[in-house]
């Protein structure tokens, strides 16, 4: 399966809350903490090990099927990993109401697969439209992190020879060929991600 989408996650936010003694800086939706003062600090935001990507990869590993001699194959050998893609972001303050986003992913590797490592880049920023209102958005996209599969390499004797085929299909009825059709070749969801959100404060 072949799927190269860009994927775009767009979100908008209202939310009203109680107005705290003293308000200042991102909130905690534009950027996961509020700014500080003084500015120009890092923050870490996010740590996360496993992803969409890793989870569909996974999903793999139980599944087997027999060989014409009775022979079971276990995709776990193919899928495996030693190491999940970790993910991590922080957010570097410039101001009170400007900051940026930044990280990396890790990627992973099994026998017939990779994900590549990806890097996080994003500008968060917060508009006080009154003591009470604010208005915030965050944009950040990902680059790199495209999942990869690779094909085996089977032996249909005096019929077809040795033929590349997609590793999870080389048991079905279809051709060599059209298995190859069928390898996943996808980027991470939501590589560019928009968020707007107003907060009101009572």
């Amino acid at each position: 399966m072949r799927v190269k989408p860009l994927c775009a996650g767009c979100l908008l936010a209202l939310s009203v809350m109680p107005r705290p003694a003293q308000t200042a800086g991102l909130d905690a939706m534009s950027a996961g903490l509020a700014m500080s003062s003084p500015p120009a600090s890092h923050h870490l935001i996010e740590i996360t090990q496993g992803s969409v990507l890793s989870s569909q990869i996974s999903a793999f590993r139980g599944l087997s099927f027999e060989t014409a001699t009775g022979r079971t194959i276990r995709f776990d050998d193919w899928y495996r990993t030693r190491w999940t893609d970790l993910r991590l972001s922080w957010l570097s303050e410039v101001n009170r109401h400007w900051g940026v986003i930044w990280g990396f992913s890790t990627g992973e590797h099994g026998q017939k697969y990779t994900i590549a490592p990806s890097l996080k880049l994003g500008l968060v920023h917060q508009q006080p439209l009154s003591q009470q209102s604010s208005l915030s958005w965050r944009a950040v996209t990902v680059l790199g992190g495209r999942l990869r599969e690779k094909p085996c390499s089977a032996d249909y004797g005096d019929i077809g020879g040795i033929q590349q085929v997609n590793c999870r299909l080389a048991a079905t009825e279809l051709t060599p060929e059209a298995t190859l059709h069928e390898l996943i070749d996808q980027g991470p969801p939501n590589r560019i991600e928009f968020t707007l959100k107003f907060t009101h404060l009572f």
